[in-house]
């Protein structure tokens, strides 16, 4: 039960990010791009790409402070 109630949390959480910071994150984590491979497809620089990425990684620790 604790893992299902934990997965409806962090769907909320991942529903609640920018377009952006969901497509930058999913292009590294889930299309394994490299940051600059990202910042190519992106349009942005791999300093973006850095804070999109901790930006998710955050929100979905619970730690973001939003």
């Amino acid at each position: 039960m604790i893992r299902w109630v934990e997965m409806r949390r962090m769907r909320r959480v991942f529903r609640a990010l920018s377009e952006r910071d969901r497509a930058i994150f999913g292009s590294v984590r889930f299309d394994d791009l490299s940051y600059a491979e990202a910042a190519e497809r992106h349009g942005c620089s791999v300093e973006e790409v850095e804070g999109s990425v901790a930006n998710v990684l955050l929100a979905l620790s619970g730690r973001s402070g939003k």
